[in-house]
């Protein structure tokens, strides 16, 4: 048990930590893939939720 953490010790001191500007980096190209993928899920969402209305509402008649 002490032999396990005493090797998590030694990993921890390996360790490099980013910069500040870095970090900053990073945390603004999360913000920027999170936008990206919100905008492309809303049109997604609008496209199909529209389509299968456009669908269903042209097939109605052929079904009555």
């Amino acid at each position: 048990m002490f032999k396990f953490i005493g090797s998590i010790i030694e990993e921890m001191k390996l360790t490099t930590w980013p910069s500040r500007k870095q970090s900053v980096r990073d945390f603004f190209m999360v913000i920027e893939y999170t936008a990206f993928f919100l905008v492309f899920i809303i049109i997604f969402d609008w496209v199909t939720q529209h389509g299968i209305t456009f669908s269903v509402n042209h097939l109605i008649p052929f079904l009555k």
